[in-house]
């Protein structure tokens, strides 16, 4: 049972205050961004794209340490995100371990090569490599993943995965492609593997609720609640049209004035 609602406590929704962080960062106040993180993570400190905000809202501010910290828990639950190595690339190179952020932009750019920041980054670490920004195997797998082909993305992170096969992020991504393909087996025993074996890794836990049997989706139950109750993070994931669960957060009297000033910055602008 719920405890009994404070004196200036109010409900929202969780999606109120995602897409308040959201229109922050897109107009650059990554303080008010982190304010209202803050927010979200004492209620649901799993939050993934609370964590990945954070991480965008570190990077205008120029607070590398921050951006590195959180970039480390995402990769936890999204081993290929590409915001995250971004950051957590930068931050190393700024410590001055060349190679070592040469191998997180490598990561980065297989994510997500053609963003400007990561190309930069891997460029400037790579001077001595002659056509660093060659597409491999990995970065065309990418694209095939990103533009919905799931069989050409499939068919490439199945032969990227056994090749390299602590490449969780690979893993994901075949699983991922596979379950929209329609391949459902397939998909599934991936799911199964990866829950055992990184019980950290969100999409693993979604593919098992999707495919699974009643067993599994008291498994995952717990995992999607904490880390994407309202499934905002594998619709981003997946950029395919996902409804979003109603989510209701109690906040209080001054976290509810932070969401009106956002209120009313959106009405006057």
């Amino acid at each position: 049972m719920q405890p009994a609602m404070e004196p200036g406590e109010t409900v929202v929704e969780l999606s109120m205050v995602s897409d308040a962080m959201a229109a922050r960062l897109a107009q650059g106040d990554a303080e008010a961004t982190a304010a209202l993180a803050r927010v979200v993570l004492v209620r649901l400190p799993r939050h993934l794209a609370t964590y990945e905000r954070l991480i965008q809202a570190a990077w205008l501010l120029k607070r590398w340490q921050e951006g590195e910290d959180w970039s480390r828990r995402l990769l936890q639950a999204d081993p290929g995100n590409a915001v995250a190595w971004r950051s957590l690339a930068f931050a190393v190179e700024q410590k001055g371990m060349r190679s070592a952020a040469r191998a997180m932009w490598r990561r980065a750019f297989q994510s997500s090569p053609f963003d400007p920041d990561i190309r930069s980054g891997l460029m400037r670490t790579s001077l001595e490599i002659p056509d660093a920004l060659a597409l491999d195997g990995a970065a065309l797998a990418s694209l095939y993943l990103r533009a919905g082909r799931w069989s050409h993305a499939a068919a490439a992170y199945r032969t990227l995965a056994n090749a390299a096969p602590k490449r969780l992020d690979f893993q994901v991504n075949w699983m991922v492609a596979a379950w929209q393909q329609g391949a459902r087996q397939e998909a599934y025993q991936i799911a199964r593997h990866l829950c055992r074996r990184s019980p950290h890794v969100l999409m693993a836990w979604g593919v098992l609720n999707a495919l699974g049997d009643v067993d599994d989706r008291a498994l995952a139950r717990n995992p999607l609640r904490t880390m994407d109750p309202d499934g905002e993070f594998v619709r981003a994931w997946l950029r395919l049209p996902w409804d979003r669960t109603p989510t209701p957060l109690r906040v209080s009297l001054p976290e509810t004035a932070l969401l009106a000033e956002w209120g009313d910055a959106q009405r006057t602008g």
